[in-house]
């Protein structure tokens, strides 16, 4: 220990005396380990540590699975039928999505997130109430006492955290709920729930094609996922065999609930980690580059050493007790750059990352830096101390000035370590000039809709259960309309049921064509239809009213828009997007055909097509358009609670978001309201994107400067070394362009292996990057042309300095010193 303690002193005094050596080993270690560190914090919240709740990995999420493999969520039958039949689940459950309601009760009113949960939901995630309890079996029954379970931050934020039972009641959906149970904070399920109450008091649809619900269980004790799939597979066939055309589920997937959760992003994030270790390579080339230097500098003062007695182990003691120290502070340092650099990730990424809120540079984090310190002070230490041991101290100790400093062994080890980072730095610059060229071919693609000069307003009405409330809301649509149109400057106002790029519920399902209005009576006779290939389809399902096409200038392509003829007791017409004209009446005017959609909202009176509309990408930029059917908002009126509102005007998105507020305020200051611009859900549709995009770039750039820094520290030591020889050749004739050229050469011969090399790998790594790239081949060869170009380009500039420096010896000089 104290031979330790001894030789880690003498490191210090050492490196004290040379503090810009130290100080440059310390920042690379600590750039590379505080971008791997930052990216695994990021990897273990997200991807690594399990979910928060009791043997998570016996949590399963199922689906329906339709005869093309299509996922479903299930239909209640089919739910019935797994719950009373399997024997490999322990506890199944139904769960709907998260919606959006309007809250009253609270401080203030409020939008929040509910899910109706039925009765084994929180018992299958072995959970309950930290406040409070759950429902009983009362509540949890058709008539029912009218409950909710809140999460713990809208208990805090919006109830004051007061204790239950509560006097107060949450009113929502038309009726007043008592709230009974506050979940513990780590309940998050599904994803961004505020509000859960009993499942069982919604109607029961009887439909087995009703896809309705979400389903979540917990695997029985002692049974595997295996074994889970294959009974429920074995199932799924019995049902298909018994109810035929009645129900479209040929399978169910049985997916682990942690990978339904962050599956979506496993790709990107581990892409990123790989690139920060790319860079953390680079970084590490760079260092182990100064190290060998400053070794060679060093060659007779080892081999005194050597020659007074001192072993081997003497020699990788004192390497690594250097290399140790520089390791530790750059591990130490990196650490508090991936504290500052995760919250800016997660700022970039906006909030799309699954579990983002669980990410932390925690134990873990740390525990995983000093890992890679060790490692890296271990590795540089080894390779130094290795090339060090190579050299014979007696034929160092009688070698001419000239070359001490070095040796061709270390002289190529240096070479070979800045082609390396060469080739490392242009694949990450291609795959982030590849993610570049990709977001610059999603924005110039047309939407179908215009994505400026629109203000949006989001809404939240009473449920119109019943056709009083019905024309309420429509009544009050239309006034909030007539309004908004008043206002100076606006040219067009419309509702919609689903709003394009705002990511939230997409209303969807399968439509009938018709053959006469009075075909379906029952949802027997749609059931029924429904399976028969010929007369069924599949669409986006949207309620819109006519101002809603201009203000998104959404052209009308055939026939005609809703208008004052459409009255809630008329018969429904549609508007239908090119897409379903095309997949179902290809070359035929689709003008009065009927179809029937009433499974969307339960209303079964038919739809006559009246009007075709241009396709939009209101999914994503990067999804192809989808067919859709649209109803007219005044005679769909179960569909009224929830809309949005676009503004089209020439002030401005922001001036038209400032002019909307106060209408709504004058018209319904109870009720709660999200208003937002078009540019902002256009640039939050591209965040995950832009995520990739802005890390990969930032990693490539550093890479990049961190390697041509390397070239040119080896193009400058080379020079050094060579001063002798090149006052030699000035002496022999030689002009300074030939010097420029013979080291700019030998700077090119290293840049041109890395491109080669770096090319190389880009390509054998494009698969990683194909489900991130959109219009663009991973294998583009304009971009690996354009980056290759680039780092050569760099490369050489970075080369010049010592170059020129080359081509100015003064041959005289240098004779008469010896070198």
């Amino acid at each position: 220990m104290d031979t330790l303690l001894g030789g880690l002193r003498q490191t210090l005094r050492a490196l004290l005396r040379n503090p810009g050596f130290a100080l440059s080993c310390i920042l690379l270690l600590a750039v590379g380990i505080g971008t791997s560190t930052a990216l695994f914090s990021v990897v273990e919240g997200v991807l690594l540590r399990p979910l928060p709740y009791p043997s998570p990995e016996r949590l399963v999420q199922l689906s329906e699975l339709s005869r093309e493999g299509k996922s479903m969520r299930f239909s209640d039958p089919n739910f019935e039928d797994v719950q009373a039949r399997s024997r490999t689940l322990g506890t199944v459950a139904q769960v709907s999505g998260a919606m959006n309601v309007t809250v009253t009760g609270t401080d203030e009113p409020t939008f929040a997130n509910l899910a109706f949960a039925s009765r084994d939901f929180f018992r299958a995630f072995a959970v309950q109430p930290v406040t409070g309890r759950s429902f009983t079996d009362e509540e949890q029954s058709a008539g029912g006492a009218p409950v909710v379970v809140v999460s713990q931050a809208f208990w805090k934020r919006h109830l004051g955290g007061r204790p239950l039972p509560m006097s107060e009641t949450l009113s929502f959906e038309g009726r007043a709920h008592t709230v009974v149970g506050v979940m513990p904070e780590s309940f998050d399920y599904p994803v961004g729930t505020q509000m859960w109450t009993p499942r069982e008091q919604e109607a029961r649809r009887p439909s087995r094609t009703a896809h309705n619900w979400n389903v979540v269980g917990r695997l029985a004790p002692g049974v595997d996922l295996r074994a889970v799939q294959a009974e429920l597979t074995g199932l799924a066939r019995e049902l298909k065999a018994q109810h035929g055309l009645e129900t479209g589920m040929q399978d169910v997937a049985v997916v682990p609930l942690h990978e339904s959760l962050v599956g979506s992003a496993r790709s990107t994030l581990y892409l990123l980690l790989g690139a920060a270790a790319f860079l953390l390579l680079v970084a590490g080339a760079n260092v182990t580059n100064l190290l060998l230097a400053r070794a060679a500098t060093r060659r007779r003062e080892l081999a005194v050493h050597v020659a007074l007695g001192a072993g081997p182990g003497a020699l990788v003691r004192q390497f690594l007790s250097e290399s140790l120290v520089l390791s530790l502070t750059g591990g130490a340092l990196g650490a508090l750059l991936a504290t500052w650099g995760v919250p800016a990730m997660l700022a970039v990424d906006s909030g799309h990352l699954p579990r983002a809120a669980e990410v932390s540079v925690n134990a873990t984090a740390l525990f995983f830096a000093f890992g890679l310190s060790l490692l890296l002070a271990v590795g540089l230490g080894l390779v130094t101390a290795l090339r060090a041991a190579r050299q014979s101290p007696w034929a160092t100790l009688t070698q001419s000035g000239r070359t001490q400093a070095g040796g061709g062994g270390a002289e190529r080890m240096r070479r070979a370590l800045v082609v390396g980072q060469l080739a490392l730095a242009l694949v990450l610059l291609v795959g982030a000039a590849l993610l570049g060229r990709s977001l610059l071919g999603l924005l110039s693609v047309d939407p179908g809709y215009r994505t400026e000069d629109v203000a949006v307003l989001s809404l939240v009405l009473p449920p119109a259960k019943e056709e009083a409330a019905g024309r309420q809301n429509v009544q009050f649509q239309e006034h909030l309309l007539s309004k908004l149109e008043a206002l100076p400057g606006v040219r067009a106002v419309g509702v919609v049921s689903s709003f394009p790029l705002e990511g939230g519920f997409s209303g969807n399902g399968t439509f009938v064509l018709l053959n006469r209005p009075d075909e379906v009576k029952n949802f027997d006779d749609f059931g029924r239809l429904a399976h028969e290939r010929e007369r069924a389809g599949y669409a986006e399902y949207r309620v819109a009213s006519e101002g809603y096409f201009g203000a998104l200038d959404i052209p009308l392509v055939r026939g005609r828009l809703f208008d004052a003829r459409d009255t809630v007791d008329a018969p429904h017409v549609a508007v239908i997007s090119e897409a379903l004209a095309k997949a179902h009446w290809p070359g035929e005017d689709p003008l009065g055909k009927l179809i029937q959609f009433g499974n969307m909202d339960g209303d079964l009176r038919p739809f006559t097509v009246v009007g075709v509309v241009a396709d939009v990408r209101d999914q994503g930029l990067d999804e192809a358009p989808k067919a859709t059917l649209y109803g007219c908002s005044r005679q769909r009126l179960r569909a009224s609670s929830f809309f949005h509102v676009a503004v089209h005007g020439a002030s401005g998105s922001d001036a038209l978001v400032a002019a909307v507020r106060p209408v709504l305020r004058e018209l319904a200051p109870e009720l709660p309201a999200r208003l937002r611009t078009m540019e902002s859900l256009h640039s939050s549709s591209l965040a995950a994107r832009r995520f990739s995009l802005l890390l990969l770039g930032a990693f490539g750039v550093v890479a990049l400067l961190l390697s041509v820094a390397g070239l040119a520290a080896v193009v400058s030591y080379a020079v050094a070394q060579r001063t002798q020889e090149f006052g030699i050749r000035f002496a022999l004739g030689a002009t300074s362009g030939d010097v420029l050229k013979l080291v700019l050469r030998q700077a090119a011969v290293l840049a041109g292996t890395g491109v080669v090399l770096g090319t190389l790998g880009s390509l054998a790594l494009s698969r990683g990057l194909s489900g991130l790239v959109y219009g663009v081949s991973t294998t583009d060869p304009w971009v690996l042309a354009g980056v290759a170009t680039l780092l050569l380009g760099v490369a050489l500039l970075a080369s010049w300095l010592p170059a020129r420096r080359a081509s100015r010896v003064d041959p005289m000089t240098v004779l008469r010193s010896g070198g």
